[in-house]
């Protein structure tokens, strides 16, 4: 009896709302950088490529918004914000910003035996 309710679990796991699956193809294509930031998106031109009615893409849109991808603005419509994060700064940039630090003060870096 245990194996299946396991099986059902992952039966359920398997199956993805059609609004999960438009979610995951915009959030792959904002992420990928093959839908710009700024690019307008059209519930309806993505329910007709996908094949799915207007619902799905407008959950889709939602959690996308949620997540800061995109953002309704008014009479415009779902503008792409693009990714919602800077890169990191260059290891080359950190470590010379570090060691312009620990000469100028030595003292900062706990342990250091630094003349």
């Amino acid at each position: 009896m245990r194996w299946y309710a396991v099986s059902m679990a992952l039966d359920r796991a398997a199956r993805r709302t059609k609004a999960e699956l438009v979610y995951e193809a915009l959030q792959t294509a904002i992420l990928s950088g093959r839908i710009g930031e700024g690019e307008h998106l059209r519930q309806e031109d993505i329910a007709a490529k996908w094949g799915v009615s207007q619902t799905p893409v407008r959950e889709a849109f939602r959690r996308l918004e949620s997540e800061g991808l995109v953002e309704h603005a008014p009479n415009r419509g779902i503008v792409v914000r693009g990714i919602p994060w800077t890169p990191p700064p260059a290891p080359l940039d950190a470590l010379a910003r570090r060691w312009d630090e620990l000469v100028r003060d030595p003292d900062s870096v706990p342990g250091s035996d630094f003349p």
